[in-house]
């Protein structure tokens, strides 16, 4: 067999090659003895019919099976000598097989692990933008605690109506062209108005209805609605409300503090914790943003191809994170029609940035000889535990229990790549103030509406 290897596009290798004749004979013989044992024949026992018979019988699918067998052991034997790391499936193409006493040619189109060098990630100069942690940052927590600690309390008097937030305990029944839809009824239903939890268009029309009284409300389903024979129709509601309550939003004071958690005795307490979180939070962005912009940096200075592949398969990895994440909402991607190969095109740019990352982080750690110790995995579980507010064997247990272990370890790797990155190269600290950032937002809602 004969071999020779050229380099494609994208870390591609290109493999032409030549089987001989006489390779093909030999497997094609002995394919059709195998064939020839069980053949049946009119005129002839099973297995004693003459070869020129079986060969008018059964001798094209012979050759194709052959063909099949001699070009696939002759792909992995080519592959495998020439030392190629090869990525995903080989695709044969150009099969030229004439007859039987000509050689077999074709070429192998193999993605191969990128072979690159990365020799410029030292001596850069970048910025670290961090967002000033202001009062109104604070307020904002606060108020969100202050939400989720919120109760409905029924609204006293007859003359009641509902506004915009409040939870309407309804009895409804749902109905199209006059006849009762069964599985749109339901009794004593608490909705909160504005959650958006119902269709498009119930909620802003129960605003203004008052406690006790009756009415009919009509909604159009949504053209993609999940039940056919509702989607694009009108339905009608009739509902009757048999009680509204408000949301009571505690006060800030200690005792809510001490209801958010048993651990504050005081106000002050709770904020300082939240700062502290705000902080870190803004310094963790920070870093992060700093750290993309070294790898954008390093991808420009040292560029090379990678697999279309390996592209792919990290595409259809965040597609399959996606998916996780709707049904952690309860959204069912199968009703909303989702076509995993086309978004896992649309992921393709995000994807390759990825891989290529994980690539350049991992040949510098090789560089710079980064092995985290025992001892680092440890400080590190340290720190990750008083940050999540655990202890070092809850978090252990947890990393056990859904086998993160390896990936936490990954985790500790990458953080002291980045910590000697951060080391080898100029960063300038610069604080973003509350103000600044409001005019960011500001202009960049400006720019979108331009695009628009």
């Amino acid at each position: 067999m004969k071999v020779t290897v050229a380099d494609g596009e994208k870390s591609q290798k290109i493999l032409s090659v030549e089987i001989p004749a006489d390779t093909y004979k030999g497997v094609f013989d002995a394919e059709l003895a195998k064939v020839s044992k069980n053949i049946k024949i009119q005129g002839f026992r099973e297995g004693k019919a003459p070869k020129e018979m079986v060969l008018k019988e059964k001798g094209h699918a012979v050759r194709v099976q052959a063909l099949e067998l001699v070009v696939n052991d002759s792909v992995k034997t080519a592959i495998e000598e020439n030392d190629i790391r090869a990525m995903g499936q080989p695709e044969v193409k150009d099969v030229k097989f004439e007859d039987d006493d000509t050689p077999i040619t074709f070429n192998v189109h193999v993605d191969v692990f990128p072979t690159f060098e990365i020799t410029k990630y030292k001596g850069f100069e970048f910025t670290k933008e961090m967002n000033e942690v202001a009062e109104e940052d604070l307020d904002a927590v606060l108020q969100n605690l202050r939400e989720r600690q919120a109760a409905f309390e029924p609204v006293e008097g007859d003359d009641a109506v509902i506004a915009m937030g409040d939870q309407a305990v309804m009895d409804f029944e749902g109905s199209m062209n006059g006849e009762v839809i069964p599985n749109a009824t339901a009794k004593d239903f608490a909705l909160e108005i504005g959650s958006g939890q119902f269709v498009p268009g119930f909620e802003e029309q129960c605003v203004g209805i008052k406690k006790g009284e009756k009415k009919d409300i009509v909604v159009t389903f949504p053209e993609n609605y999940q039940e056919p024979s509702m989607a694009g129709q009108p339905v009608t509601f009739a509902i009757t409300i048999n009680e509204i309550k408000r949301k009571a939003i505690p006060e800030l004071d200690d005792e809510f503090a001490k209801d958010v958690d048993e651990k504050y005795e005081t106000l002050a307490q709770l904020k300082e914790d939240i700062k502290k979180d705000l902080e870190l939070e803004a310094e963790e962005m920070a870093k992060d943003a700093v750290y993309n912009s070294m790898l954008d940096k390093f991808m420009e200075e040292n560029p090379f191809d990678i697999p279309t592949v390996m592209v792919r398969e990290q595409a259809m990895r965040l597609v399959e994170q996606q998916l996780r994440q709707y049904a952690m909402y309860g959204i069912d991607p199968a009703q909303m029609g989702i076509d995993k190969n086309a978004l896992a095109e649309q992921n393709f740019p995000v994807a390759e940035k990825q891989v290529k990352s994980a690539l350049i982080i991992n040949e510098i750690g090789e560089i710079e000889k980064i092995n985290p110790t025992e001892e680092d995995t440890e400080k590190s579980l340290d720190e990750y535990a008083e940050r999540y507010g655990k202890t070092k064997d809850e978090l252990k247990k947890e990393l056990d229990q859904y086998g993160g272990m390896q990936s936490f370890q990954n985790t500790v790797f990458t953080n002291m790549v980045y910590d000697l990155l951060l080391k080898e190269n100029k960063v300038e600290d610069k604080i973003i103030t509350k103000a600044e950032r409001d005019a960011k937002v500001a202009e960049a809602a400006k720019e979108a509406g331009k695009e628009a």
